[in-house]
This record gives structure tokens, C-alpha cells and sequence, in this order.
């Protein structure tokens, strides 16, 4: 994916580009990206636990389902989000100017604002802060995660009591599905950031426009495209849960997880827009006074046109323009009052909460007799 008016390219991709390794094709370039992640952080977990030690450790690689979760299915889905969540922002992001909310004097700030998120989204800094995030992460990991804690096929008589497998995992596939995280959590701090800065910009909101949040209703929308990135989170902890009710443990006692994890999405994904609030409710006051005033006059001028004592009713009264032109402005002024100060969509919250629960379907459906489903389906069918 090339640099976007928001967000640049991610230095990795870059240099890929650069080596001739990826082509800007996007679909080919996503293709070769996950493959490229799958076979440095799962593959050579699946080999190492074939032929490392004694070969006793490829059955428990294979019943990890957390190790496949994450990098068979979070770790594609997250590098796909590239080419889904970053253009469609960017877009947002651009609709500022295009819908002339940002005034004349204010478009050398907006300029400045995106050219400073996109230094932010990818650089040599933000780079390097990544790295040494993620591995302290993975060093703290390391000495904090109790021995009996970690997987079999992790186990051996190398330092630390890994396995090659071990070290593998420890070195380089955690490392990279803990970048991908922290990658994405850094551009949604992007996005708030800019967000932030544009609703101290001064803004030209209109109280009466017709989507009810003074132009700003399309931001409501942005939670169903970072839905995208609540599915490979929700992947990797529905992961966890499933190695416990592989060991024998039920789902039934581990309600708060789904509704936890669905709780925290909500609040990454769907509250960004709400830095707007402030901005609309001063919006909102102001236009309920002009625009209140404005049918206060109106209202007083049309009846004392229509009310004065020697106004006669006849036949044609209710089709002179004097009553569709106050009915439409008392359905502007209807607008403003109407005005919402927190920009939301609730189809869009939902989307999020589907995106969470879905990776945990399979769990709790695995905690049901097939019979009881298959008594279910035919009861619901007859």
C-alpha cells in the first residue's frame, strides 16, 4: 500500500518495495506480505517442533489453538487491514476539506496537521520506539510467564528451559504479532490525535444540516472500519480460551471474557469521534439561539400578517407561499434543536461487538451437546 494523505508506508513495506521482494499491486503485494509472515512466524514453529528434540512436541504444537489463532489468522487479518482501515481514514480524513468544513484561514493548519500525522504514523522514531517497545514487552513476558504456564512444545534444556521452538517463538513470532498490535494501537493514536487537533480547528459546522451533527456525521461511521482490526484482537484472546477448554475446562465459567474483550474494543474503536462533543455542543448552543431567534421573528411577522382581525379565510389561503416558506424554516430551525452532540452510529457499535464475538462462537458452541443443536435446528425448521 503507498503513503496515503494520513498515513505513510510502514518502513518494513518499504524496504520490501525497494528489494523488488513486493510489486504495488495491492492485492499481490497483501498476498505476498501474509505469506512472508506466516512462513517466518509459524512455519518453522511447525518444523522445529517436527524435528527438534525427541519429535514428542509436534502433538501438543498441533492442539495449540492460540498458536494457530495468532498466526494463521490474526497476523494475516492484520497486515490485510493495510489495504481496508488506512485508505478508508485517509478518506475521512481528506472529506474535511472536500465538504469546505475547514475555513480558508485554517487550511495551511490542516496541511501542516497531516503532513505531522503522517511523520508520526511511520519514521525513524516512532520505528525504533516500536522495536524496543515490543521487545522489552517480550523480555518482560520472558521472566514474568510462569514456567508451568508455557506450552509443552515450548519446554526443552535450552536457556530460559525453551526449546527451539521456544526461542523461535520467543524471538520472532511473538515479536512480530506484538508489532503488528502496537503498530496498529500507534496509528489509532494517530487518528485520535488528528481528530483532536481538528475539533480545536475552528470548524464551520452548520447547526441546521440535515445529518444532525453539524457535517460531521460521516466520523460516525469510522467504527465500522476499524471493526476490521477488533477481529484479529479478538482472534488472539478467543485463542487463549480455547486451549483452556481443550484441556478440559468449560466456556461456561468464562463469560466475562468475550464481554471484557467486547468492552475494551467499543472503547478503542467506537469513542474516537467523541473528541468532537465539546466542539458540537458549542455548535449546537449557538445555533439554537440564532436559529431560535430567527423563527421567533418569523413566527411573530406570519401572524401578524394572518391573524390581524380583518384577515378573511377563503379557498386559496393555505396554498400562498407565506405557509410553505414558514413551514420550511421551522423545519431547519426543527434541525438544529435536534442537533446530536456525540457523533455515533449504532450499526457501527454493532458491527464492532459481531467482530468481537465472533472468534468465540466456535468456543461456546463446542460447550453444547451436538444433539442439543441438532434438536434445535430441526425444532426451528418444522
Amino acid at each position: 500500500m503507498r503513503a496515503g494523505l494520513l498515513f505513510s508506508e510502514a518502513t518494513h513495506v518499504e524496504m520490501l518495495r525497494r528489494l523488488h521482494l513486493i510489486r504495488a499491486d495491492d492485492r499481490r503485494e497483501a498476498t505476498l506480505r501474509v505469506g512472508v509472515a506466516v512462513a517466518v512466524a509459524w512455519f518453522p514453529l511447525l518444523v522445529l517442533s517436527l524435528f527438534g528434540a525427541d519429535g514428542t512436541s509436534i502433538l501438543p504444537f498441533l492442539k495449540d489453538a492460540a498458536v494457530h489463532a495468532r498466526f494463521l489468522l490474526a497476523v494475516p487479518l492484520f497486515i490485510a487491514a493495510d489495504y481496508v482501515v488506512l485508505p478508508r481514514l485517509d478518506s475521512m480524513a481528506q472529506y474535511f476539506a472536500v465538504t469546505n468544513l475547514i475555513p480558508p484561514s485554517k487550511m495551511a493548519e490542516y496541511d501542516a496537521l497531516l503532513a505531522s500525522s503522517r511523520r508520526l504514523s511511520t519514521g525513524v522514531w516512532p520505528s525504533g520506539f516500536l522495536i524496543v517497545a515490543v521487545y522489552a514487552l517480550v523480555a518482560l513476558l520472558a521472566f514474568a510467564v510462569p514456567y508451568d504456564v508455557i506450552p509443552l512444545w515450548q519446554r526443552g534444556t535450552l536457556p530460559l528451559q525453551l526449546s527451539m521452538a521456544g526461542w523461535w517463538h520467543l524471538a520472532i513470532s511473538l515479536p512480530l504479532l506484538l508489532g503488528l498490535i502496537l503498530a496498529w494501537l500507534w496509528r489509532l493514536g494517530v487518528w485520535v490525535r488528528f481528530l483532536w487537533r481538528m475539533a480545536r480547528m475552528g470548524l464551520y459546522l452548520v447547526a441546521a444540516h440535515p445529518d444532525q451533527a453539524g457535517g460531521l456525521q460521516f466520523l460516525a461511521y469510522s467504527p465500522r472500519i476499524l471493526a476490521t482490526l477488533a477481529l484479529p484482537m479478538s482472534i488472539v484472546v478467543a485463542g487463549l480460551l480455547a486451549n483452556k477448554v481443550i484441556a478440559g475446562a468449560s466456556p461456561i465459567g468464562h463469560e466475562t471474557t468475550p464481554v471484557v474483550t467486547a468492552a475494551v474494543m467499543l472503547l478503542l474503536f467506537g469513542t474516537p469521534p467523541l473528541v468532537f462533543t465539546r466542539t458540537l455542543l458549542v455548535a449546537w448552543r449557538i445555533g439554537v439561539y440564532r436559529y431560535g431567534d430567527l423563527a421567533a421573528r418569523a413566527g411573530e411577522a406570519f401572524e401578524a400578517r394572518w391573524f390581524a382581525a380583518e384577515q378573511k379565510l377563503d379557498a386559496d389561503l393555505l396554498e400562498r407561499p407565506d405557509f410553505s416558506s414558514t413551514t420550511d424554516l421551522y423545519a431547519v430551525v426543527a434541525n438544529v434543536y435536534a442537533m446530536r452532540t456525540a457523533i455515533y452510529d449504532i450499526q457501527g457499535l454493532l458491527s464492532i461487538v459481531v467482530a468481537t464475538a465472533l472468534p468465540f462462537a466456535p468456543i461456546w458452541l463446542s460447550a453444547i451437546p451436538f444433539s442439543t443443536i441438532v434438536d434445535h435446528l430441526v425444532g426451528s425448521l418444522f
